[in-house]
């Protein structure tokens, strides 16, 4: 048996085959760039998408990985939005989940909305926000309204994938979180929002059922089972091996995710959220801003590239210097698209290595005031955190994120946690697994665990509530 993950994420295209054992045969990734035309804008080229995967499938193709394929999954970057008409051409780049410039309608739109329907919006947070699919549609109708005249559908990532593969758009109700009503479909209140937003919206449809079967687009073979697939985030908690209740991750990707399973439905807590049970998973989820993001920024400023920063950072003494990763705003817990970064504390004797370790913490700072609301919408505390993505590659960091958590983690043998947890759904959805917990048992490895360091506790508990207070404190300043 091999499954083929594939992940289309904020910087790459990244894609794996692995065999029941979750062992990767082969892998493969091509980057692509966001463009920030203006303040506050953020886009991406889908034709930058497409090229990343012919190039991936290219490559695993010419290493022989993909002969005799049972199953395709796929996941993506959520909260990035494009639109195409009805020939499925891309009529305007793709709107980001890291782009503000739709922060202002976006107050306009909640508005119109009853309190119990305010409810249901992105996973119970009660607000549109500006990455919400109703803000993009409203702005593209007010300032691109020769686009919106022409628009037949508005998309995430996967789904537009999927139509590209299999010539059919399948959306999931995971991804579209605050967009599906109690029976399963697109909720009436939609079309409040934006009027004709239900209609453009693509079908709904489990994550792991089969979509379609590929045409041969993109160099892939022809007639194999692909899986509907979810958002990045969720597929890496299961490459992750979130699994019951109680487990819980650390996704160091472009942005920090951490989430963790409920015994049960129910739970909440203020800038949570919540996602409805799937397959007996009761997930609560807290995605931060800018994780490895902020790491790529500093490493720009400073100079160097990111794992320079690291290794500089690694030669530092621990210390009171604070930085805030708030680059363009914070999502969870706070919500805030006005907050901005800072260093704070600097004096003198502060240098490049310094400042390099302070964003490294102050990553750790950011997913720290995630875990505590977030373990109370899950009704106890985390014993562990399985740790995956790019920002795990480094001990370092690990390490800090031990110590600033205040938990263990324990650090996944697959790194692209979403591109296994991709192919476990394919594997899910063509048989070859008959459930979650089955499938992360013999499929997701832990391959070294990060026990936080007690002398480290008095120091960065201090430095946590500084953190807190300076954000409170600086907050206004930008709004």
């Amino acid at each position: 048996m091999t499954l083929l993950g594939i992940d289309l994420g904020t910087t790459s295209v990244k894609a794996a085959v692995y065999t029941s054992d979750g062992s990767r045969v082969a892998a493969a990734a091509r980057r692509h760039v966001t463009r920030r035309p203006a303040p506050g804008h953020a886009e991406q080229d889908p034709a930058d998408w497409w090229a990343g995967l012919t190039g991936v499938v290219a490559e695993l193709d010419a290493s022989g990985a993909l002969r005799d394929l049972d199953g395709i999954g796929v996941c993506s970057q959520v909260n990035t939005h494009l639109v195409t008409d009805v020939d499925g051409v891309v009529l305007h780049p793709a709107i980001t989940w890291q782009d503000g410039r739709c922060a202002a309608v976006a107050g306009t739109l909640t508005e119109r909305l009853s309190e119990q329907d305010r409810t249901r919006v992105r996973g119970g947070l009660g607000t549109v926000d500006a990455s919400h699919p109703a803000a993009r549609a409203a702005w593209l109708a007010e300032h691109r309204p020769d686009v919106w005249s022409r628009t037949a559908s508005l998309l995430a990532p996967k789904d537009w994938l999927l139509a590209g593969l299999t010539g059919s758009a399948v959306a999931d109700p995971i991804s579209s979180i605050g967009l599906v009503g109690p029976d399963g479909t697109h909720p009436d209140w939609l079309d409040l929002l934006v009027p004709g937003l239900r209609a453009l919206l693509p079908p709904l449809a489990d994550p792991a059922s089969v979509a379609g079967s590929t045409t041969g687009a993109g160099g892939l073979p022809a007639g194999v089972p692909v899986a509907v697939g979810t958002m990045d985030a969720w597929s890496a908690l299961l490459g992750g091996g979130v699994a019951a209740p109680g487990d819980a991750i650390d996704v160091a990707g472009t942005s920090e995710v951490v989430a963790m399973a409920a015994p049960g439905p129910g739970g909440t807590a203020p800038g949570i959220v919540t996602f409805p049970e799937w397959r007996g998973l009761h997930v609560h989820a807290g995605p931060t801003q800018a994780g490895g993001d902020a790491l790529t920024w500093a490493a720009g400023v400073l100079g160097g590239t990111p794992g320079d920063l690291i290794s500089l950072a690694a030669t530092a003494e621990p210390g009171d210097l604070l930085f805030l990763p708030q680059l363009a705003g914070e999502r969870a817990p706070v919500w805030d698209p006005a907050l901005r970064a800072h260093w704070l504390g600097a004096g003198f004797g502060t240098g490049r290595a310094e400042l390099a370790r302070a964003v490294l913490e102050g990553v750790a700072h950011a997913a720290r005031h995630v875990l505590g609301p977030l373990e109370t919408a899950a009704g106890g505390p985390a014993a562990s955190l399985a740790a995956c993505g790019g920002g795990a590659h480094s001990d370092l960091w690990c390490q800090i994120k031990a110590d600033v958590l205040d938990r263990p983690l324990r650090r996944t043998t697959e790194r692209d946690a979403g591109v296994l947890g991709a192919a476990m759904l394919a594997g899910l959805a063509v048989g070859t697994g008959t459930s979650v917990p089955e499938l992360a048992s013999r499929m997701v490895r832990v391959e070294r665990e990060f026990i936080p360091d007690p002398a480290e506790r008095g120091r960065l508990d201090d430095a946590h509530g500084r953190y807190l207070a300076a954000q409170q404190a600086l907050g206004p300043l930008f709004r």
